[in-house]
């Protein structure tokens, strides 16, 4: 047990990340400190191996630490879906708290083929996890359907799973978006910020667009940047559009900076794709988006979550990634001012890690509470 004068308590995250300057996660350093203003440490469980072999040589020092006193509950997260499995061993061992995030979905996950012996493994640790973890939780905007836990497992009662809400605590601290001046560019500049995937979340569809948009507007009037990941398929593609001169390519910077990027932004850059695996995914990178107040430029098929959010919400423009014509349209109507940029007031609030982290905080304190 505690000691009674111990004000604040503390959550034992294991992860295969000492800690996350990027993306989303409690366990991102901001976030870390905005939940211990609310009265929770987070140490890192750190697991350099997330392999089978490697979370078991973890067992020992984690059940060890999960049991001390000092140690309220017990958090894991997937992907690696490993970690569940670490989870589930030291739920055993200790009986010890423990709230299991899906980050990414286990038993439905879009890149496994049905059938095959991991999609076997997958359901059984996923019904391993939900059978004995005190709550389960998701992201909002993973690749998983909202009833999935609840039909998949009409025996458990529905309190044990949760949604979260604002795109898996990816969200921005609305106040420093706020206090930060935009940078100043000229002329119209198109940002994109973040990583692409092979064969899954390319540019190739917008620098198709960005083409057919020089060919009817030319050169002069137009600039677009890439803050990230770069591979040379990429660039031998801006070569033969003849777009050197158009698109300029830097490594990922601090987020103080890139908020004065985006800000300064006249267009901001979402790459969705057309792959079904993509259908439900709204990427963290929204919420940088959303705050930095600038229209967006979705090439993504419009029907897919994130092309839908990004029009009902009247925050940009959502383009088929194979119709250069719509995209290089979409890019003429946010410069000429034809699109207006109008999003619901409360959108902005809605990806808020002050919110977020007193909802993840509230969740915590019942876990390790016993409810």
């Amino acid at each position: 047990m505690r000691n009674v004068e111990q004000v604040m308590k503390r959550v034992l995250m294991i992860s295969n990340n000492r800690t996350r300057e990027i993306g989303g996660g409690p366990e991102k350093e901001a976030n870390k400190e905005l939940l211990r203003e609310r009265g929770w440490e987070v140490e890192i469980g750190y697991v350099s191996d997330p392999s089978i072999s490697g979370i078991l040589k973890e067992v020992p020092k984690l059940a060890c630490r999960a049991s001390s006193n000092d140690i309220d509950l017990m958090v894991t997260h997937c992907s690696p879906p490993e970690l569940h499995a670490l989870g589930y061993i030291l739920k055993k061992i200790t009986g010890e708290p423990w709230l299991a995030e899906f980050r990414d979905p286990l038993a439905t996950n879009v890149h496994v083929d049905p059938g095959s012996y991991s999609h076997l493994q997958r359901r059984i640790l996923e019904k391993c996890v939900v059978s004995s973890a005190n709550q389960v939780v998701w992201w909002d905007g993973i690749q998983m359907n909202n009833n999935h836990f609840y039909e998949s497992y009409p025996g458990i009662s529905e309190s044990k799973f949760y949604k979260i809400p604002y795109l898996g605590f990816g969200g921005v601290e609305v106040e420093k978006f706020n206090r930060v001046d935009p940078k100043q560019y000229d002329p119209f500049k198109i940002t994109y910020a973040g990583s692409f995937y092979e064969g899954w979340i390319e540019p190739y569809g917008f620098l198709n667009g960005l083409s057919v948009y020089v060919d009817r507007h030319g050169k002069g009037n137009i600039r677009a940047q890439f803050y990230g990941d770069w591979k040379n398929a990429y660039q031998r593609k801006v070569r033969k559009e003849g777009l050197e001169d158009i698109v300029t390519t830097y490594d990922p910077v601090p987020h103080e900076e890139i908020i004065q990027i985006l800000k300064g932004s006249d267009l901001l850059l979402y790459v969705g794709g057309d792959d079904l695996r993509n259908k439900r995914n709204i990427s963290l990178k929204m919420a940088d988006y959303v705050a930095a107040e600038t229209p967006i430029l979705g090439v993504i098929n419009p029907s897919f979550r994130a092309g839908e959010f990004i029009e009902r919400k009247n925050i940009g423009i959502a383009s088929p990634p194979k119709e250069a014509d719509l995209i290089a349209d979409a890019v003429q109507e946010v410069r000429t001012d034809i699109f207006e940029y109008d999003p619901d007031d409360s959108l902005k609030n809605r990806f808020d890690s002050q919110n977020a982290m007193d909802e993840y905080a509230a969740m915590l304190d019942t876990v390790s509470e016993g409810g």
